[in-house]
């Protein structure tokens, strides 16, 4: 029998590297793909662009492995990839989720939005309200000291027939009084309406409206978890990651065949 030169022998050592070393490019590039993220930018990475890398790197590993050496698990597990990421996944259920959600939050905002609104009116109200007795208590303390005159209540009549009037009661300083009050009232009104909006605005949780930064804070988060649930169900990341990982853990328990 002939004996095997040392060629020969070099030859066999050096395959069975290469394959080694094809086994681990092969599994390292399949983790890498399972765990990649797709663009959300028109013409970015996106799952044809996947597919293709995929699809070249088995190509690769396939030919310089031999098919045939292949065992049929590894066949069907790649045909099972290329089915289950064929078809568009059905997105309706959650896109429902996040438009139900989507309305509530409006729904909250419309009306945050329309009390922020009415408060802000309702200060503008009370402000000009203010202005018009601060100048009517001015005029009337003007004329408690004489600085303007103090309107006549006597009547025509009695002044032709020379009948001297009654003289009527002094209510000026009630009156200044009760402008005051008012006055006072209405800065504290303005206050109060200031107030309520600041905590409107701050998300105080003194506010009335607390419960509804409340639910709104809620409602949002609930959103952002549907549409990252949306977005790894449209580009297929558990399939993706979990076919992925199944061939590669194929592929490292597949021998050589020796010829």
């Amino acid at each position: 029998m002939k004996k095997r030169g040392p060629r020969e022998t070099r030859y066999f050592e050096s395959s069975q590297v290469d394959y080694d070393q094809l086994r681990t490019r092969t599994i390292v590039a399949l983790d890498r793909l399972g765990h990649q993220k797709f663009s959300s930018e028109p013409g970015g990475y996106s799952l044809e662009n996947w597919m293709r890398g995929v699809n070249l790197l088995l190509d690769g590993f396939e030919e310089q492995m031999g098919a045939t050496k292949l065992p049929s698990e590894y066949t069907e597990k790649r045909r099972e990839l290329t089915y289950r990421l064929s078809s568009p996944p059905d997105l309706s259920s959650v896109d429902s989720s996040i438009s139900e959600v989507r309305r509530n939050e409006e729904e909250i905002v419309q009306r945050l939005h329309e009390a922020r609104a009415q408060g802000s009116s309702r200060i503008d109200d009370l402000r000009a309200e203010l202005a018009r007795s601060s100048a009517e208590l001015e005029e009337e303390k003007g004329r408690v000291s004489g600085a303007l005159p103090a309107p006549r209540s006597d009547s025509v009549l009695k002044r032709l027939f020379g009948r001297k009037p009654s003289p009527a009661p002094d209510t000026t300083g009630d009156r200044v009084e009760e402008i005051e009050s008012r006055v006072r009232f209405l800065a504290g009104a303005v206050l109060d309406e200031q107030k309520s909006l600041r905590s409107m605005d701050e998300h105080s949780p003194e506010s009335s409206w607390a419960e509804d930064w409340r639910r709104l804070e809620a409602f949002q988060a609930r959103r952002k978890e549907l549409e990252n649930e949306r977005s790894e169900m449209a580009q297929f990341v558990k399939e993706r990651e979990e076919l992925t990982t199944s061939i590669a853990e194929m592929i490292s328990g597949i021998l050589p065949i020796k010829e």
